[in-house]
């Protein structure tokens, strides 16, 4: 019977957003990022050897070229040659600012790495000389923030000196702060500029420069916020870093803006009702329209009763800090 893998990898959220390139080629980001990985928000992807590379998303073929580019890649960086058969579904709307090239780059190297080595576990596939670090720069290489998604809990990416002394290693446990997500689809269309795009832009902002030059701070503060399990002095610091990268977004040459009519409505409500005391929840945004909703556990009743109250016909997805990526064999 042949060989088949199956892999579930979780997208991630940023709270110190990975935004701007000091080098596109080798995905050298201009500053750190910190993330929290979710639990939910997955994709999940099947691999099995072939004759010829075949893709296949939800049960569709695909030619996504980013999706050939990156076995390419990663044949190029591992010496594995082996052709593949890909068959891959999210469990949340894709490229639209929830993460999936995150979720879907790193299971697409877990799975691709699993299957090309005869791997059944990530201790097999260490065995073999990939470790969760090897792998997470390799798919850092498909997708930036892919190499996040390679760990579970409170995420860093450090970007070193130099492209070789890039970091990512995970600094809480997902038990160590059980936050909750929940999502809010604005939209679920797929972006008409791509964050590829929008990133290349990044340093002909006026804003980036000063950015880049409080980021180490701001990233402190952040670990200092989860190391202490404060949600108020972590609530602000995620809004500030939020409207803060869409500012770039809007103020660089090309002009983008992901930021819905509904996007700012909402955000204008939730930034109300907290002040009156209706809800402890603050909000983040990546490279799209939806909204990221943090929250203890314990307040995420009311608050999804108050939003369907007074948005009876926003989609809401719940999520919250998952462990990390899954392998098994089929």
């Amino acid at each position: 019977m042949a060989f088949e893998i199956e892999v579930q990898a979780p997208s991630n959220i940023a709270f110190l957003k990975y935004w701007g390139k000091s080098d596109p080629l080798t995905q050298w980001p201009a500053g750190n990022s910190l993330s929290m990985t979710l639990k939910h928000a997955k994709t999940v992807t099947k691999a099995s050897l072939s004759d010829t590379d075949k893709i296949f998303f939800e049960g569709i073929i695909s030619s996504d070229r980013k999706i050939f580019q990156a076995l390419d890649l990663l044949r190029e960086q591992t010496g594995l040659k082996s052709r593949i058969t890909i068959d891959t579904r999210n469990t949340f709307p894709k490229s639209c600012g929830i993460a999936s090239s995150a979720s879907g780059m790193a299971a697409l190297s877990i799975a691709s790495l699993a299957c090309w080595t005869g791997s059944r576990s990530f201790e097999e596939l260490e065995k073999k000389g990939f470790s969760k670090t090897k792998i997470s720069h390799l798919a850092r290489l498909c997708s930036g923030s892919a190499g996040r998604s390679l760990f579970g809990g409170y995420v860093e990416w450090l970007k070193g000196d130099t492209s070789e002394q890039q970091i990512i290693a995970p600094k809480f446990s997902a038990d160590h702060w059980p936050l909750s997500n929940l999502i809010l689809i604005v939209s679920n269309k797929e972006k008409e500029i791509s964050s590829t795009q929008a990133h290349a832009a990044a340093w002909s902002s006026p804003l980036f420069r000063p950015r880049l030059a409080v980021l180490q701070e701001r990233q402190s503060a952040m670990l200092d916020a989860i190391k202490e399990k404060n949600l108020e002095k972590l609530g602000p610091l995620l809004e500030t870093e939020a409207l803060e990268m869409h500012s770039i977004i809007m103020t660089a040459s090309p002009s983008v803006s992901y930021l819905s009519e509904e996007t700012l409505e909402l955000v204008s409500w939730i930034r109300c009702e907290r002040q009156k005391g209706s809800f402890k929840a603050w909000f983040t945004i990546d490279a799209g329209p939806n909204i990221h909703l943090i929250s203890e556990p314990k307040d995420l009743p009311n608050l999804q009763a108050s939003l369907s109250k007074a948005f009876p016909n926003l989609t809401m997805f719940q999520d919250e800090v998952g462990t990390g990526p899954q392998i098994r064999a089929l």
